[in-house]
């Protein structure tokens, strides 16, 4: 163990009267309160215990390695005992006299007049007095002690934080100061034996020489991505051992299972996944491959993308990212998983695995199709989706992963256990979505850093990272470099459409692997490159009168030989608008239906789209906005599609002529400008679009790296820019750790997107179609409404089922709640910041929820998008 030879602070020698000290007390009076002791103890044990399954003694190793070059064993000895003693010493303060009779209601107290009953900020003082005269006491260089005093504070302020947030570390200082001066007297605190930090100690620290020169000395050493992720990582081993600790005390529920993946899952997943049908033709094709180049079918490349990027792993396995580069329709899903089995066998260390993805429709894509790879096992109980859409799944007592749409009526689930895995993401497989990951990096709340922890020793699959805010790219890849070196992550990134963004790395970095060499191979093969081919429409020179018009004549003609047609619109406005001219003005026999999938379209409708879609005999138009573009599995003959930029029009190609059967087409056409939507991304201008004949040429010979050469070029010389959105903006909060600002600046999603948006519930009756056995039943909005609010209000109740039940809810709350721009004019009550309205119906035409009948006007397009 690393920590195994390294000194914890002898709690009894420094403070006296434990016997009377108390950490927690059950409100409800049912057992004793807990000993101080005891909890410091116990919180001690679940670090051990989380080092040791989560394998991290390699992430504290690595740690050290970029930390502390060069450094003497004297001082990594004592970096060693500060790191594992913020975790021991993270309650002391408890000793806190006022804390002891407010909150523990301990009588041992109450003669005494200490003024407040904080105990976070008191186990700081506590922490930095005892290790500063340590310090001190080192036989080392003046710098290298002002060194270890800044981990030495960085540890303090990381206690401070422990049941709050983290906010800006710099602020500490003045903090921490003031509170000294102000408060932290000895005589306050009795039970102390050890002398404490001056006022003027601390002052001179953070507002001398010391804290400038060592904050330099990290910047030239390179280190301000690793100490930020050191702060992010110690946060969360703190924050979960303390949460492990109190629960067991609270709950009576000790953990011993964190849901990594075993070496017996190890062996199932391996066995499961090689016995399926699709990888055994891959196998039996890697016996006898074709070597003339004469394919005959599309899955003779396909298992070449997954044998040729299989061995190109195995040659590179010491490297952290990957980048999974294969045209759309190349069977990535199979090629990836096939990459997460090799790592999971080769890499004794690695024992968790992330699906990641920018859609929620992928992630239930995702889903089904390993559900149906491991179908015969018990791996499919361990695969967990976590999203704001999928209930919390539920745990029977003593026994394994239930799923919670079971009807036994005699099951007893175990809800605290079942929250506590939520919490704390305690599932060997998960699929989850980028802004949930994005949150688990660089989020600052407890509950945002617990599942820190999990991500250590991980794979990672990224989907579609070209759909990531553009304007960070360069932020995203230097973080996720650091973060995969440091926390022992196998990155792997893919994408038909695939940014080589380690261009954007600053630092000298061999950390990446290209899985597929010749990409040409690939790409430029008739089989890929003709599957779908297009074409530029022209829609005349006042496309906002003349485009519906033109479009509409085409499409009747076409519609005799393609029996299914996607069509998709920029925004919202233009997409209801044009269903609305179809169904006036589509005379034709050829017994077409006409269907619109747009955000004001629920799960339920968009789900009986795609199956009409799906039908082999059916014959369907779907008029959409982008939303249709990724994750929507559906085959179409023909598209149209309004210019935007080129990764959404190679996604949207990807939806035609899926099965390889036929010769796709699609007609691109521009009646909308796409420079509103895509405000901030280089990508929108209009050299980079189909606009230009370069660019269609590109598209055409899928050359994306040389279109990304261009992006990228970009985006650098953006980034090189002296001002808010400039890299060394960027670097500046890092460099000085402040973690809100870095949270906000990592945010995948502006909040001037969603700025104004107000959510409504429409109440009204919906069919439902039951996954397990297909049965139909109606959800009734008010029932559902009323069983939501009696649920929020159950003060009897216990909080872990609660929320359990809470997230069933509003799995289903989901096929009602929409958003809209103004805040209803009309409602019947409103719960948190969900608007209620009774009579939903009226507001729905043609089954679908129409804006423009619920606000009374026309949105204007800005508030239309998707």
């Amino acid at each position: 163990m690393y920590f195994e030879d390294v000194n914890i602070f002898q709690i009894e020698d420094h403070v006296s009267n434990l016997k009377n000290m108390y950490a927690h007390r059950d409100t409800e009076n049912k057992k004793p309160k807990e000993y101080l002791r005891d909890h410091i103890e116990c919180t001690i044990e679940y670090f051990h215990f989380i080092c040791r399954e989560k394998n991290l003694d390699n992430i504290f190793i690595n740690l050290e390695k970029s930390l502390l070059k060069e450094k003497d064993n004297v001082l990594v000895q004592l970096w060693k005992e500060m790191l594992i003693n913020t975790v021991y010493m993270h309650d002391v303060g408890k000793i806190n006299p006022a804390f002891q009779y407010d909150i523990m209601l301990n009588d041992f107290y109450k003669d005494n007049e200490s003024r407040d009953s904080k105990h976070s900020l008191l186990s700081s003082y506590i922490y930095v007095s005892y290790f500063d005269k340590k310090i001190k006491n080192l036989d080392i260089e003046k710098l290298d002690k002002s060194f270890l005093r800044y981990f030495m504070y960085l540890n303090a302020y990381i206690i401070s934080k422990h049941h709050g947030y983290l906010s800006d570390f710099e602020d500490f200082g003045t903090y921490l100061a003031d509170e000294t001066e102000d408060y932290f007297k000895e005589d306050d605190f009795p039970d102390l034996n050890m002398n404490t930090l001056k006022n003027s100690t601390i002052v001179n620290f953070f507002y001398g020489d010391s804290f400038k020169i060592i904050k330099e000395y990290v910047k030239n050493k390179d280190s301000d991505f690793n100490i930020y992720i050191y702060s992010k990582i110690l946060f969360s081993i703190l924050t979960a051992s303390d949460y492990y600790a109190t629960a067991e005390y609270m709950d009576g529920h000790k953990v011993v299972d964190m849901g990594i993946i075993t070496k017996e899952l190890k062996e199932k997943f391996c066995s499961e996944f090689n016995n399926y049908e699709i990888t055994k033709n891959i196998r039996n094709y890697e016996k006898n491959p074709v070597i003339d180049g004469n394919y005959t079918s599309i899955n003779e490349l396909r298992s070449e993308i997954t044998l040729e990027s299989e061995k190109n792993y195995l040659k590179n396995k010491d490297k952290n990212i990957y980048y999974l580069e294969a045209p759309t329709g190349a069977g990535k899903t199979i090629t990836s998983i096939n990459l997460a089995n090799l790592i999971l066998k080769s890499e004794k260390a690695i024992n968790e695995l992330f699906y990641v993805f920018p859609f929620n429709t992928l992630v239930e894509q995702t889903e089904k199709g390993l559900k149906d790879i491991f179908k015969r096992s018990d791996i499919t109980q361990n695969i967990s989706v976590i999203n704001s859409l999928t209930p919390i799944k539920t745990v029977d007592k003593n026994e394994d992963y239930k799923d919670f749409r079971s009807k036994e009526n005699n099951r007893k689930i175990d809800y605290k256990k079942s929250l506590l895995n939520r919490i704390f993401l305690n599932y060997p497989f998960i699929i989850t979505t980028h802004v949930n990951l994005f949150n688990y990096l660089f989020g600052t709340s407890r509950e945002e850093g617990f599942p820190l922890i999990h991500i250590c020793n991980s794979v990672i699959i990224l989907d579609e990272i070209q759909s990531y805010k553009n304007g960070i790219w360069k932020e995203i890849i230097n973080f996720l470099s650091a973060y995969a070196e440091i926390l022992n992550v196998k990155v792997i990134i893919m994408s038909a459409t695939l940014p080589r963004l380690n261009k954007l790395v600053e630092r000298e970095d061999n950390n990446f692997v290209y899985l597929i060499k010749d990409r040409k191979h690939y790409f430029e093969n008739p089989l890929f490159k003709n599957r779908v081919e297009f074409e530029m429409m022209d829609l005349g020179e006042d496309p906002e009168s003349e485009g519906f018009e033109l479009l509409l004549k085409d499409i009747l003609k076409e519609s005799k030989n393609n029996n299914k047609i996607l069509i998709e619109f920029i925004f919202k406005k233009h997409a209801d608008k044009f269903f609305d001219y179809m169904n006036e003005n589509f005379i034709s026999d050829s017994g077409h239906e006409i269907k619109i999938i747009t955000s004001d379209d629920n799960k339920i409708d968009r789900e009986k789209i795609i199956k009409l879609a799906k039908g082999k005999k059916n014959k369907v138009i779907i008029i959409s906005t982008q939303v249709i573009e990724a994750g929507v599995d559906i085959d179409m003959d023909l598209g149209y599609k309004n210019i935007s930029i080129l990764d959404a029009e190679e996604q949207f190609m990807g939806r035609i002529n899926r099965s390889c059967l036929n010769s796709g087409r699609v007609k691109f056409f521009q009646i909308d400008n796409c420079r509103l939507l895509y405000k901030d991304d280089v990508r929108k201008e209009k050299e980079l679009t189909l606009i230009n004949t370069e660019i269609q040429e590109i598209l055409r010979n899928k050359d994306f790296e040389g279109y990304y050469d261009r992006v990228i070029d970009k985006i650098d010389k953006k980034k090189r820019e002296i001002n808010d959105k400039g890299y060394l903006s960027f670097i500046k909060q890092l460099y000085n750790l402040n973690f809100e600002k870095i949270k906000d600046y990592m945010k995948l999603i502006d909040d001037e997107i969603n700025q104004n948006k107000y959510t409504i519930f429409l109440s009204r009756k919906i069919e439902v179609k039951d996954e397990k056995d297909g049965n139909v039943d109606m959800l009734d909005g008010r029932i559902l409404w009323k069983d939501y609010k009696k649920l929020l209000v159950d003060s009897e109740m216990d909080y872990s089922e609660r929320r359990v039940k809470l997230s069933e809810k509003n799995a289903q709350l989901s096929y009602f709640i929409y958003k809209v721009k103004k805040l209803p004019s009309q409602y019947n009550e409103i719960l948190g910041d969900i608007y209620y309205i009774e009579d939903g119906e009226k507001y729905v035409l043609n089954g679908r929820f129409n804006q423009e009948i619920f606000m009374g006007e026309t949105p204007d397009e800005a508030n239309l998008i998707l």
